[in-house]
């Protein structure tokens, strides 16, 4: 199989929907090829995060009241053949609730670690270095800025092995990757103006801080604004060291 062939069966395979002769032609394909089998690892970690924030959300009140609002003329007996899709538009309309109220309140430092997860298990590698290459920048047009591949840290203990672009929480930024000594470092950059997707991160920014930290699983996390932009390190470090780090973070062609 193709890898184009291959993703058209992303959902299928993971819900175990697939015959035996496909699913093990996709998992060949998965064995050889790195992209795949990064994007195939992405959608299972966000099914298991759905998965994980229905579990533990918890409807309010606000929610269970415009729900009775919208079954009330059931309750009154009117439309009660209604009565079966409006309890299972009500179950809908809690999931999906709890859905977004966790999603929305997803914090930077998680949303970056499947990024960095990736490239410490080789999932994925870097695209390119130097300059962003004119096929990606004209595949993704004004969504990429281009402007944020530009920024490096400058202490010498960071060696960069090149870039990738990378979507983070449908924000496509900057993946730069390299390592400090023998340990992977990702850093990760992208506009000001997006930080409102990560209201946590922005708001310990803009309380005065002038570095985020936080972590993620094994990852410690750190953030700062450099210019206009919004640049982030993780990594498997002392959280002092990842801040030294970023402290020396500049726009390389500025």
């Amino acid at each position: 199989m193709k890898c184009a062939e291959v993703r058209k069966f992303v959902r299928l395979y993971l819900d175990s929907e697939l015959d035996a002769k496909h699913s093990f032609e996709v998992e060949q394909h998965l064995e050889s090829c790195v992209e795949c089998a990064g994007l195939f690892e992405a959608e299972k970690k966000f099914d298991v995060r759905l998965g994980r924030f229905l579990r533990r959300g918890h409807a309010t009140r606000a929610l269970w009241e415009n729900i009775e609002v919208q079954i009330a003329p059931v309750r009154r007996g009117k439309l009660r053949a209604l009565w079966p899709i409006a309890l299972a538009a009500s179950v809908v309309i809690a999931a999906g609730a709890v859905f977004l109220t966790k999603s929305r309140g997803l914090d930077l430092a998680n949303a970056v670690e499947e990024c960095h997860s990736a490239y410490v298990h080789q999932l994925t590698a870097p695209e390119f270095k130097g300059p962003v290459p004119d096929k990606i920048a004209q595949q993704f047009g004004g969504q990429l800025d281009t402007a944020a591949f530009a920024y490096l840290p400058s202490q010498t203990t960071f060696s960069s092995s090149g870039a990738r672009l990378c979507h983070v929480e449908g924000v496509p930024v900057a993946l730069i990757l390299g390592h400090c000594g023998e340990t992977p470092v990702s850093m990760i950059v992208f506009k000001k103006s997006e930080i409102d997707r990560f209201p946590e991160t922005k708001r310990k920014l803009e309380s005065g801080d002038p570095i985020a930290c936080s972590h993620s699983g094994r990852y410690q996390f750190a953030a700062r604004f450099v210019d206009d932009h919004v640049v982030c390190v993780v990594g498997d470090r002392p959280r002092p060291a990842l801040e030294d780090l970023l402290r020396t973070v500049r726009r390389a062609d500025g």
